[in-house]
């Protein structure tokens, strides 16, 4: 891959390579409430979001952002 010097490019190609790994999981699954089981894999970050991601059937952005969240509520 050659490297993009100016910074605009830079910045579009890394959106649409965000946009293409959200992309894969991203409404794949049902909406469900979030299991005690489920949290304490997210929180364990043992394997890699996309495996996780089939096993619990979450979205890849559903499991980062349930993460972010209770790592702010664990601050509290």
């Amino acid at each position: 891959m050659p490297t993009i010097k100016d910074p605009e490019q830079q910045r579009a190609q890394k959106r649409e390579c965000r946009k293409r790994y959200y992309a894969k999981t991203a409404n794949l699954y049902p909406r469900h409430p979030w299991t005690e089981e489920e949290v304490a894999l997210v929180m364990e970050h043992s394997v890699p979001d996309s495996v996780l991601s089939e096993k619990i059937q979450r979205s890849v952005k559903a499991i980062q952002q349930k993460r972010l969240m209770e790592k702010k509520r664990a601050e509290k």
